[in-house]
Parts: structure tokens; sequence; C-alpha cells
């Protein structure tokens, strides 16, 4: 089977029942990591001083070097003892299949990604775990966040600039979704039984999973939101090594997978039903007409404000004599002031 049949699974769901999911308010954190420890050193930091303490870690080492993890984990010993899960892997499965090991075998009531690059206010647990227990009828709750641009060099950490999430949603719909992702995996806390239900993480996918899980998961229900910045997504637009984001250093892998996974989107529901081809012919008419339709207005407007243009230069031309005329009155006006 070609592998673009498979980028999106949407035939993924289950409706089997997990016994053995907790019911405690508990939350499983998974965090993936390779050969990074001075990103994982402050993601730790960051989950160790949650004012929520409810957590259980599963840390995931996708085939990097174990010493550094293994060092990092007995620094902060007494805060993770009986709280962390530490898988090491003989070598890299990718960040999905990663996300999978510790996905897998987590039972807690919600569940949230958090990558080893990313940080979280200190409220973030405390504040997402109250609401989905408020908003029962929403399957995930997603927070605002900053992207915080820095440098690694040297093994040091140096921040460049902060922004404000620019793509923010007080609601999310799927014609928000269906054409980007809205948010990092850092600021979404999900309900575990739905996401058992979802699935696991799309494996086939090197770039592009956290989209396509929430896009999966909105099948389940409502994603309502929460306008509070309560994480950290930093960027390093000038590390394209080890430390470099998939979003800068491999965009053009993102760019690529941007066109097959919305290609595999539509071929998997054309599938389904061949039907649906009509209905993809009509939007994109629609849309073709709309679009035809706004060119037109915009050539109109333009042709508007190039005759505007026509008269304010004619009436510059008509009024050059006059000027010329209320100068000599003011050049003898002012002679004549002279002589008197």
């Amino acid at each position: 089977m070609n592998i673009n049949e498979n980028l999106y699974p949407i035939k993924s769901w289950s409706n089997i029942q997990s016994d053995n999911i907790k019911h405690d308010n508990s939350v499983a954190v998974i965090m993936r990591t390779k050969n990074r420890p001075v990103l994982l050193a402050r993601a730790l930091e960051s989950v160790i001083q949650q004012t929520y303490t409810n957590w259980h870690l599963y840390l995931i080492n996708d085939g990097g070097d174990a010493q550094p993890v293994n060092q990092l984990i007995e620094l902060n010993f007494i805060d993770l003892n009986h709280k962390i899960t530490i898988i090491h892997n003989t070598h890299s499965l990718g960040m999905e299949a990663a996300s999978n090991c510790g996905f897998n075998i987590a039972n807690q009531e919600y569940l949230v990604v958090h990558d080893d690059d990313d940080a979280w206010h200190p409220d973030f647990l405390k504040e997402t775990v109250t609401f989905l227990n408020t908003e029962q009828q929403a399957v995930a709750v997603l927070t605002n966040c900053t992207i915080i641009n820095e440098e690694i060099q040297e093994d040091q950490s140096t921040q460049l600039s902060t922004i404000q999430w620019p793509i923010w949603h007080d609601q999310i719909d799927i014609t928000t979704l269906i054409r980007n992702n809205v948010s990092p995996p850092i600021c979404l806390l999900i309900r575990m039984d739905v996401a058992k239900q979802v699935g696991e993480f799309n494996k086939n996918l090197p770039v592009l999973g956290d989209w396509d899980y929430i896009l999966r998961l909105f099948r389940a229900g409502e994603i309502k939101t929460l306008n509070k910045n309560l994480a950290y997504y930093y960027h390093r637009p000038n590390n394209n090594n080890t430390y470099g984001n998939s979003v800068i250093a491999a965009i053009d892998k993102h760019q690529k997978y941007h066109v097959e996974f919305r290609n595999s989107l539509v071929r998997q529901s054309i599938l389904e039903n061949q039907g649906n081809y009509g209905i993809l012919h009509i939007l994109l008419n629609d849309s073709k007409e709309k679009y035809d339709l706004l060119s037109h207005k915009i050539n109109q407007l333009d042709h508007k404000i190039g005759d505007i243009q026509g008269h304010v230069y004619y009436l510059r031309r008509k009024s050059f004599p006059l000027k010329r005329f209320a100068a000599s009155i003011r050049q003898l006006i002012r002679k004549w002031r002279h002589k008197t």
C-alpha cells in the first residue's frame, strides 16, 4: 500500500473502552527527546514546577544518548521519584511513533504532549484540568501561548524575542482547522478516554502529526479554548542542527507533506463516497466564482481610482495659472508695503 494512503488514517477510530483509565484528575505528560539535554533540562523543570502535582511523565528517549538523559533524571530524582516512566529506544522511531510508546501504556485521566523544547506557565495543568472538569462536554481544551525565539550556542540558550501566538481563535471550527493547524501540542490537554478512541499518533507522518491528530480529535466533539497565555512555544530560527525546529529547519518537508496530507484527506473522502467528487466540485466552483467576482470588483475599484487620479491631475493643471496670479498679487502687496 502506498504510504500516502495512510497519511490520514480516518478509519482508526476505535469504540473499544479502556477499563484501566483512571478517574482521579491525573495527567499523563508525554515527552519526546533525542540528544538535546539543554532543552530537556528546561522541559523537565517546566513539568516539575507545575502547581498542579497529579501528573505522571512518560519520557521517551528516541534513539539518543541515554547517559545525559539519566543524569538529568538523577539531578531531579526527588521531584520525579515515582512520577516518571523512562523509555530508551535503541534506535529512533520518529516523533509520532515515539509518542505512541508512552501513549499505549498511559492510563491517566488526561493526556498532553510536552515537547522537549517547549515549556508551561506553572499554572497550565491547574487551569486546564479545572476547565475540563467544568466543561464536561469538551473533549479537549486549548490554551493560548507565547512564541519565544531563542538561539542555542555552546549549550546555552539566549532569548532573542517574544511574540503573541498570531493565529489564536476563540472557537475552533472545521473551516479554520482544515486549512492549517491552530496550535502546537504544548497547548492541548485531552481527555484520555477520547484519546484512546481517536487512536495512536500517526507514525507515517514525519511532520504535521499534531495537525493530523487534532483533526481526528475534532470528530469526537468540541475542542474548547482558554484564552490565557499558559504555554511557551520555542523557536530557534538560527539553529538548523539538532536544536532546530521542524517548522523552520524542515520547512521544505512541511510544505511537501502539507500538500500530500491534504490530498490524502480528499482521496479518502472520495474513496468512501464517489458523490463527494460532486460536493468538492461545487465548493471549488463556488470559491472560483467568489474569487472572480472579487477580482472584478477590485478591477473596477482600480479604474475608479485611476479616474480620480486623472481628475486630480487635471484640477492641478487648471489651478496652476491661478496660483501664479495669486503669487503675483502677493509680490505686489509686499512691494507696496515695502514702499510705504
